[in-house]
């Protein structure tokens, strides 16, 4: 598990097209959504079917696996 906020992404794969290539900072998650600040604009992603990749080291994140409220990941993951 991973926390997105405040992190430099890319989005490398989407359900929308016009998010491709996509590039910013997580400002914002929800709990079907991701919420990305570019320089120019602020866009809501939906986390199904997207596919992010981390700029500082490269890694990808699927949408799916962060599908849910941050807190409710939070609480399971400290439980196993």
């Amino acid at each position: 598990m991973i926390g997105l906020l405040g992190k430099q992404v890319a989005v490398v794969q989407c359900t929308d097209p016009a998010m491709m290539g996509l590039r910013g900072t997580v400002a914002l998650e929800s709990m079907h959504m991701i919420t990305i600040v570019s320089q120019t604009r602020k866009v809501r992603v939906a986390k199904t079917g997207t596919v992010l990749q981390l700029q500082e080291n490269g890694k990808l994140v699927m949408g799916e696996e962060m599908n849910g409220r941050i807190e409710d990941r939070l609480a399971k993951g400290a439980r196993v």
